[in-house]
């Protein structure tokens, strides 16, 4: 069994607030920049193998650095 509050469309006659022109402005371009950004692909830079294996190896020694440093504070506890 329905109620009114199910079958009356909703209410258009409400009050509408007046939007500044510059809060418009803002949205529009906002708006504008977030369809242009889709639209353009972005070109991934392309590493070279040298500074790849130089920031592999950096990574390796860190995580090699991090290890000792908590085996080293598990020994110490």
């Amino acid at each position: 069994m329905s109620n009114d509050t199910d079958v009356r469309p909703p209410d258009t006659h409400a009050a509408r607030r007046r939007v500044r022109p510059a809060d418009r402005i803002a949205l529009r371009i906002g708006m504008s920049l977030i369809i242009w950004s889709r639209r353009t692909h972005h070109v991934r830079p392309s590493v070279d193998l040298a500074t790849r294996r130089q920031l592999e190896r950096e990574l390796r020694e860190r995580e090699v650095d991090w290890l000792t440093q908590g085996a080293a504070m598990r020994m110490w506890r």
